[in-house]
């Protein structure tokens, strides 16, 4: 739900932390509202070492390559509650993305404060021919946090002290999608508005 992923994105941007998506600062009707303050990361997120295939048994997350179709958020307006059927889209961008195997995760990541882990370099993005996520495209990816199928955040330095985020998360709206948020950012409260999308995205055939 564009919503959701909207209201979630601005508490957890830059900070990619599983404490701010595990509490969800939706209101009761789902509508989006005003960013709140980041949540304070829990003791665990500000030690928790990179996940390594022996520890979680060898358990590993599949290659998954996303074809997304994006459009732009041409009325956001944070000042007051939007539902996500008030959104208006605009444009229709195609957006490539590729998530290598991975081990799964069983902790939370860093803090933003604190260095990221290693990100694997096959994650990329494949394709941007409308230049939407505001030049990462060919550039490596900072912080990725993967839960994948539920939830996935990443972030890439694109200068002037912004970054490309991108998120990720099971569509409820449309079982079998991908819901896709993407923005460019300098903080959890500062971001373009002229840069919002969102969309959706499918498995491609493997």
């Amino acid at each position: 739900m564009i919503g959701k992923i909207v209201a979630i994105g601005m508490v957890s941007l830059l900070g990619l932390s599983a404490l701010a998506w595990r509490q969800s600062p939706l209101t009761a009707s789902g509508a989006v509202g005003p960013a709140p303050a980041q949540a304070p990361a829990s003791p665990q997120s500000q030690v928790a070492p990179p996940v390594s295939a022996k520890a979680v048994g060898g358990a590993m997350l599949p290659a998954r390559l996303l074809e997304c179709r994006l459009g732009r958020i041409a009325n956001f307006d944070p000042s007051h509650e939007q539902k996500p059927s008030e959104l208006v889209l605009e444009g229709n961008h195609r957006f490539d993305l590729f998530l290598p195997s991975i081990p799964v995760r069983t902790t939370e990541p860093p803090r933003s404060t604190l260095p990221p882990e290693p990100v694997d370099p096959r994650t990329r993005i494949v394709a941007d021919p409308d230049g939407i996520a505001s030049g990462a495209l060919g550039r490596p990816f900072e912080r990725v946090v993967d839960y994948w199928p539920e939830r996935v955040e990443m972030t890439t330095p694109v200068g002037g002290g912004a970054v490309n985020m991108i998120i990720l998360q099971r569509s409820e709206a449309k079982p079998g999608l991908v819901d896709l948020f993407m923005t460019k950012a300098t903080d959890a409260v500062t971001w373009d508005q002229e840069h919002l999308y969102s969309g959706h995205c499918k498995l491609a055939a493997r």
